[in-house]
């Protein structure tokens, strides 16, 4: 609801930002409240600093080193799921650049941009702390167990390393793309163990493929932006439902793949972006994939071995 009704607001290049508040907050209420609430913050200055330090590839691979040390870290107690949807957002947005909002013919500046982003996304935290208490009061199942410190130190050595790395690379050579979306698939496919990374490598780069295939035909097709704006809602929360059935991952990826691409989709160019997501997903993917072959062959293949 508040995605559509932003769209038709002087917001609308911020509204995907619902989204970025929405996700971790409701993946946060099916721990407990608590995490759900403490993800707005977060995400919003995550936001608001991916925005500020576009352009910058020092300051954006800091960016990406901080964030990979704080989803790593939360995994000490197993919310690197909620940590990790905090950060993909302003993944993609440190590297293609910030939406632009005007009022009236009058665009804020940079930090103007940052605030307006920030604003929105506590919009979307608020919206699904709003429906858990309404709707999803037994949904929380309460803090999960938590992963053994020497994985933890080893999943965040291998987040820095891959993240910052690929950071540096899609700010320097690649600013302004979608290539973000590399760090984006690292941080969804990279877990704390290889059995994880594994399914998740599988799960993402099929999912992947048919959610973009499906959101660039839409898209297409439909040439109402309001209407697309529509249909990639409809994505999310079908995609917020599987995660909350447990479904399998596979299925979860086809539908938050295809609403990320109707919510960012920009007419004609939909198709070419969606290949390009693709693209970069496989990069991304090969990426996780090589160094969990390494550390089987240094570390050897115990399942309760990090990645």
């Amino acid at each position: 609801m508040p995605e559509v009704v932003i769209e038709f607001t002087p917001w609308r290049a911020d509204a995907a930002l619902i989204i970025a508040g929405m996700l971790p907050a409701l993946i946060g209420w099916t721990y407990a409240p608590r995490y759900a609430l403490a993800s707005i913050p977060v995400s919003a200055v995550l936001n608001a600093l991916a925005m500020v330090v576009f352009g910058h590839p020092i300051i954006t691979t800091l960016l990406m080193v901080l964030i990979a040390v704080m989803v790593g870290i939360s995994a000490l107690r197993s919310l690197h799921a909620v940590a990790t949807f905090a950060a993909i957002q302003p993944a993609i947005a440190a590297i293609s650049g910030p939406p632009t909002v005007s009022f009236s013919g009058t665009t804020p500046g940079l930090a103007g941009q940052a605030l307006v982003g920030a604003g929105v996304v506590v919009i979307g935290g608020l919206w699904a702390v709003l429906i858990g208490a309404m709707l999803l009061r037994n949904r929380s199942s309460g803090a999960p167990a938590p992963v053994p410190a020497p994985i933890v130190a080893s999943y965040t050595g291998t987040l820095v390393l891959l993240l910052g790395a690929a950071a540096f690379v899609a700010s320097t050579w690649f600013s302004g793309t979608t290539a973000g979306w590399v760090l984006l698939t690292i941080l969804l496919v990279a877990r704390p163990t290889y059995a994880e990374s594994r399914f998740m490598i599988a799960e993402r780069t099929v999912g992947t493929i048919v959610g973009a295939a499906l959101a660039a035909v839409l898209a297409m097709i439909v040439s109402n932006r309001a209407m697309v704006v529509l249909m990639g809602t409809v994505a999310m929360v079908v995609a917020a439902v599987l995660h909350l059935q447990h479904a399998r991952y596979g299925y979860f990826t086809v539908f938050v793949t295809a609403a990320v691409v109707l919510l960012n989709a920009s007419g004609g160019n939909v198709f070419t972006l969606g290949l390009q997501r693709v693209l970069y997903t496989m990069v991304g993917v090969g990426l996780v994939a090589v160094v969990v072959a390494v550390s089987e062959t240094v570390l050897g293949r115990s399942t309760t071995a990090s990645v």
